[in-house]
């Protein structure tokens, strides 16, 4: 009872917020949300925060959400014939409550790991000397990256699941979409260099330190932030230069590139060519630069040689595979061909689930982070077995 009360005390602040501009607007020239009927031929309504379905006599089923939708969906008029968007509804949620609850309590544990693996990560390594390695090096900025994209996207849709929606500022939203991208598009380039860095180790160990020096290091690493930074600038800087006047409910849990594209009431084929442009040729790239490298690994040290470099390489190419493919069916497809609840379902594996598998890819199988968790958590006692 207490969660719902102060979740009534929410919708009612949230109400009112959206209910000053919309009274202090001048009315017409409002494109209502399809279903709805338009602001022109109605009062203005706050939307009644329901009852909780827990309580008798509220005549709604067990499995229904409480959420509490702002009725008006329309934005404040920004001219006579044009309006504005000044902050996104995201509700790209489940409509039922118990569905919604049980999404929350696996997503919970699965944000918390991944928030707490990657940062342990990138600090284990950090304080850590002997992992002072070129490679270590590449996986401590990798878990940074996947740190930005849980704390990005995982606080916006754990609200989102408790309360049936959530709200975010233009600014917000534009700045989440920075950030996603930016992680995607420099892990990327990151996951390059790291099979560089592979192939280095693999067919010239003599001369690793040699092929691989700590400029050449902080070289990719700057390089890697520098595309995926760029790329994110280019995408969300030219989104939300379009006018969005058709309505502020984003049909996602996070302000994802194709669907706040779907709310412009402009031409977007500008913004859906840079997207397939730029984001093809940085994965196209940087997968080719993969492929060659593990190509000249083969080739050096055949298949037999390739099985016994498979607890190094293996890892590496397991987070390739699962990162492009999930990147590829996300944003490399024709604008005609994006299915809603498909995209969630990738984008949600993508941003909750890969941040929390990659520690475990990357430290799990790794007998020499696993050394050093164990001296600097138990004193060095050997109880990894080996």
């Amino acid at each position: 009872m207490l969660a719902y009360s102060l979740l009534r005390s929410l919708n009612c602040c949230v109400a009112l917020c959206v209910a000053v501009p919309q009274l202090l607007r001048p009315r017409g020239g409002c494109i209502s949300v399809p279903g709805q009927p338009s602001p022109n031929t109605r009062p203005l309504t706050l939307g009644a925060v329901p009852s909780p379905p827990w309580a008798e006599g509220t005549g709604r089923g067990a499995g229904s959400h409480p959420r509490s939708l702002p009725t008006d969906l329309c934005p404040p008029m920004a001219g006579p014939n044009r309006t504005v968007v000044t902050d996104f509804l995201l509700v790209g949620f489940p409509s039922r409550r118990d569905l919604s609850l049980l999404l929350f309590s696996l997503a919970l544990p699965i944000v918390l790991l991944g928030l707490a693996g990657n940062l342990g990560l990138a600090v284990l390594i950090r304080a850590e000397r002997s992992l002072h390695t070129p490679m270590y090096y590449f996986f401590s900025h990798l878990a940074l990256l996947d740190l930005c994209s849980c704390c990005a996207v995982g606080p916006v849709m754990l609200w989102g699941l408790l309360a049936g929606w959530a709200t975010l500022p233009g600014p917000a939203c534009a700045l989440q979409m920075f950030l996603f991208a930016t992680a995607g598009d420099a892990e990327c380039c990151l996951l390059a260099a790291m099979a560089y860095d592979r192939y280095a180790a693999v067919c010239r160990p003599l001369h690793y330190q040699a092929a691989v020096p700590p400029r050449l290091c902080r070289g990719l690493v700057l390089g890697s932030y520098a595309a995926g930074a760029a790329s994110a600038a280019v995408h969300s800087g030219l989104a939300f230069r379009l006018p969005f006047c058709r309505s502020r409910a984003l049909d996602h849990f996070f302000c994802d590139i194709p669907p706040v594209l779907e709310l412009a009431c402009a031409d977007t084929s500008l913004n859906q060519a840079l997207l397939l442009a730029i984001c093809g040729a940085i994965q196209s790239v940087t997968l080719l630069a993969i492929l060659a490298s593990y190509g000249l690994i083969l080739g050096a040290v055949g298949r037999a040689g390739l099985r016994r470099a498979a607890p190094t390489c293996g890892s590496h190419l397991a987070a390739v595979a699962v990162l492009y493919g999930t990147l590829i069916f996300m944003y490399l497809r024709p604008e005609g061909s994006y299915a809603t609840q498909a995209d969630k379902m990738a984008a949600a594996f993508y941003t909750v689930v890969i941040p929390t598998l990659n520690p475990a890819i990357y430290s799990l199988r790794n007998a020499d982070v696993k050394g050093a968790l164990a001296r600097r958590l138990l004193g060095g006692c050997r109880v990894w077995g080996g």
